[in-house]
């Protein structure tokens, strides 16, 4: 009877190996949510998300986004230059960064409006540092198909930051959002790191520097376009964090960044779960000179089908639930959270097969796209900020229906050609 409910391929094993640890790993923070809701202000996680927009406002483009092009060479002498080339970019980076806080932190914090920060931005570096280690060899792990390592990876950095957060806030640490996240970053690259010194150090001997150049150049596109994306996509995100707080104060955006972080789960646990090794699939498929269109054509249809009816029912019951689950002080959020079920619903749907214009080289089209949908992002909130909180996100939960529903068509054209 066990062996009938086995997944029979590869492909769909992978899925679940990778969605079963994304689904613990947003689960342990969302069954601590009501425990943190209670011991943490919500000008504390106003504060801590504001610390986390600064960080994946540079993280995005830490390794100058080469590490997403670690999956594609054939040749594994390849492909660990452009690991090492990744990793000595994040470095770089890092030590700009460290200077430039060193001799401009006041400035930085009155220009970002996050002066509530304080000594805790010095962090910032370390954080970006993690992040970028991370990001790099997750792809590693995801090209050698470790989906079991990059699993128990996201596990340890979200059990680390369950007992962390809660923890240092029991001993006085008010900053226990930001550094218990630190904590869990550090846990997962160490598990990632541990799986590439175990298997892949003989990889290391490929390395060289002639070949690192080679793989730049040939995969410029990466850091000239894809991380220009990457880079417009979290000045939307970061940057609305930022103007909300600057607008509506740290207390608001705590209630804003509570229902979102509780309406992307169900995006983390199977978009981007499904989006990793789509990824993988879709270039096995597309260098072999096979047709995506007929994966792509099943996959969205299963995820419209189980994400209806689960965004369906939260958008009755989202303010009664963050009352019950988080406290009755949080009900603002639950409401805030009706309200941009519509965008999110459709971020779910578009973010497992965000790949596809890497795959078919699209990416200088797609970042035309992001550019006009992520100003438009920012204007609403810039022009509308007087109307209220509830108007802007109104507007931005209906424009980002909008927005997603033509990149979907494009998609679909681009699938079909």
């Amino acid at each position: 009877m066990l062996n009938k409910l086995k997944p029979k391929s590869e492909f769909s094993r992978n899925v679940l190996t990778l969605m079963t640890g994304t689904t613990i790993a947003q689960a342990i923070p969302i069954a601590i949510s009501p425990i943190l809701t209670r011991i943490y202000a919500p000008e504390d996680f106003g504060i801590f998300s504001l610390y986390i927009g600064i960080v994946n406002f540079i993280a995005i483009v830490a390794t100058a986004r080469y590490e997403m092009a670690i999956v594609l060479p054939k040749s594994e002498k390849e492909a660990i230059n452009i690991l090492a080339l990744s990793i000595l970019i994040t470095i770089s980076i890092v030590f700009v960064i460290t200077l430039i806080i060193l001799f401009f932190k006041e400035s930085i914090l009155t220009t970002l409006n996050a002066n509530s920060l304080g000594n805790i931005i010095y962090l910032v570096p370390l954080s970006i540092l993690l992040a970028g280690l991370a990001q790099s060899f997750n792809y590693w792990s995801n090209r050698k198909e470790y989906f079991k390592n990059m699993s128990n990876a996201q596990i340890s950095q979200s059990i680390s930051i369950g007992i962390s957060q809660p923890l240092l806030k029991y001993v006085g640490i008010n900053s226990g959002l930001i550094l218990g996240n630190i904590v869990g970053r550090f846990v997962s690259v160490f598990v990632l790191i541990h799986k590439f010194i175990k298997n892949d150090t003989t990889s290391i001997q490929y390395v060289k520097k002639e070949v690192m150049l080679e793989q730049m150049i040939k995969y410029k596109d990466f850091p000239l376009v894809n991380s220009l994306h990457a880079f417009i996509d979290i000045v939307r995100n970061s940057g609305s964090v930022m103007l909300i707080s600057s607008f509506f104060g740290t207390t608001i955006l705590g209630f804003y960044s509570l229902s979102l972080r509780v309406l992307q789960v169900p995006i983390g646990i199977i978009g981007s779960a499904l989006g990793q090794v789509l990824y993988k699939k879709f270039s096995s498929l597309h260098n072999d000179n096979q047709a995506l269109y007929p994966y792509v054509k099943v996959v969205m249809i299963k995820l419209v089908l189980i994400a209806l009816p689960t965004f369906g029912i939260l958008f009755f019951i989202a303010p009664d639930l963050f009352a019950f689950v988080f406290g009755e002080k949080w009900r603002v959020a639950g409401e805030y959270s009706q309200i941009l079920i519509p965008y999110l619903f459709m971020n779910f749907l578009i973010s497992s097969i965000s790949s596809i214009p890497i795959i078919f080289n699209k990416q200088k089209e797609i970042f035309y796209i992001s550019l006009f949908g992520n100003i438009i992002y920012i204007l609403i909130i810039i022009l509308l900020h007087n109307f209220g909180i509830e108007i802007v996100i109104t507007f931005l939960s209906v424009f980002m229906l909008i927005y997603y529903l033509c990149v979907l068509y494009w998609f679909h054209k681009e699938l079909k050609c």
